[in-house]
């Protein structure tokens, strides 16, 4: 009998190992998630308090995925040549110069420009998946991603949760709304400069690609790569384009502020941990396609809803069981991208999925917020529902001939290979 918890098998949801190198990046992520968190949180709400509105968010938000977009691929390349620590070590150093400037900017040109930067940089972060994924076989990826999704969501959470502190700081410290912001702006700023030494570390324990003399761009999973492109480009535009603007939408409509706006995503990002980790125990009775486009279908109708909540509470209620069920796919859709890809293409895969996420939240930012300036602020809302119910048909119809008989020949090729 298995190690239990409460009455769950415990390996049935985490991986047999964590080796040192994955434990190393899973410390590294729980940095970044709260960083992430916090500026989840305050991040919008204190360009607000610059006094930028609906279209200028829009504007600064899209150029950092334009900086994504461009140079996702060629990163993604670099790190299958040269190896995933020098990229990872680029992107890096990018990061801080560009935090830094965020942290001075005043302007929508500065902002911009810093965004751009960022976007840049998190080029470079396109060789994480790809890293995690190296840390295990391929039996145990769903449950190393559903592992990896919750730690990470657990730490967004708490991080989340210090959207009590600019309250404090104005009411304690006569902190402007402003400077409250600002400074756990620069909180975040710190927790991102700490993860920094972990990913390196982790990335030195993978067994780095040889130089090859001559470079040649060539995948052999063509066809799997073209089915997610063309979902993700879905996925993305469904969510984008209105949860990407989502703190301006609950501010302007329930005057929402950091401590309110921090409990909610507190909660919803728990609820997500709870169904990153759930889900593969689910995938492992209903297979990992079914659980996807079920939790999407079943995730629509909340979405559609979200608009007709008279008041913060029920649109929480909303927002928090959406997210919930929507999150059972998220693991097993990375888990499932990496499943079908040879070892020694996946970070170019990824990049190339990446830039078309990154391209596709780009146009979905900016026509979120010229839909939210131009007709009304929910609009988004049912045109993101719609897309939705479209991407769940969608990942079906595409996938459902990509068998795992499929997946084991490609297993026991590389084995032979080796």
């Amino acid at each position: 009998m298995g190690l239990r918890a409460s009455g769950v098998d415990v390996k049935s949801i985490l991986p047999d190992e964590v080796s040192t190198c994955a434990k190393l990046f899973l410390v590294g992520m729980i940095f970044s998630g709260f960083g992430d968190g916090i500026v989840s949180v305050v991040g919008q709400l204190y360009l607000i308090s610059l006094g930028f509105e609906s279209v200028a968010l829009g504007t600064i938000l899209m150029l950092k995925l334009v900086g994504t977009a461009l140079i996702t691929v060629p990163a993604g390349i670099l790190a299958d040549r040269y190896g995933k620590a020098k990229v990872l070590f680029s992107g890096f150093s990018l990061f801080s110069f560009a935090m830094i400037l965020f942290l001075t900017s005043k302007t929508i040109e500065m902002f911009s420009l810093a965004m751009l930067l960022i976007g840049l940089s998190d080029a470079a972060f396109v060789v994480l998946g790809p890293l995690y994924s190296s840390f295990f076989d391929r039996e145990h990826m769903d449950r190393a991603f559903g592992l990896q999704g919750f730690l990470n969501i657990v730490a967004i959470s708490v991080g989340s949760l210090m959207g009590f502190i600019p309250p404090m700081l104005e009411a304690s410290f006569r902190f402007s709304v402003q400077a409250s912001y600002w400074t756990l702006i620069a909180l975040a700023t710190v927790f991102f400069f700490v993860r920094m030494p972990f990913y390196l570390m982790s990335a030195r324990g993978t067994v780095e690609p040889k130089i090859q003399e001559e470079f040649k761009f060539n995948l052999k999973s063509r066809k799997v790569i073209a089915k997610f492109v063309m979902l993700t480009a879905l996925g993305r535009m469904g969510y984008e384009v209105f949860f990407s603007l989502f703190p301006f939408y609950v501010n302007k409509k329930f005057g929402v502020k950091s401590d309110a706006l921090g409990v909610l995503f507190f909660i919803s990002w728990f609820v997500t941990a709870g169904a990153n980790i759930i889900a593969p125990m689910v995938s492992a009775r209903l297979k990992a396609l079914r659980t996807i486009v079920g939790a999407l279908v079943l995730c629509t109708p909340f979405y559609f809803m979200i608009p007709l909540a008279p008041n913060l509470p029920l649109l929480s209620a909303l927002f928090i069981i959406r997210l919930g069920i929507a999150n059972l796919s998220s693991p097993l859709i990375a888990s499932l991208f990496m499943r079908l890809l040879y070892p020694e293409e996946k970070a170019t895969a990824n990049s190339i999925n990446m830039m078309t996420s990154m391209g596709v939240a780009t146009v979905a930012t900016w026509l979120g917020g010229q839909l939210m300036e131009q007709i009304s602020l929910d609009f988004p809302v049912y045109m993101g529902a719609g897309v939705y119910i479209v991407y769940a048909a969608s990942f079906y119809f595409l996938l459902k001939n990509e068998s795992e008989r499929e997946l084991e020949q490609r297993t026991l090729k590389e084995k032979k290979a080796n």
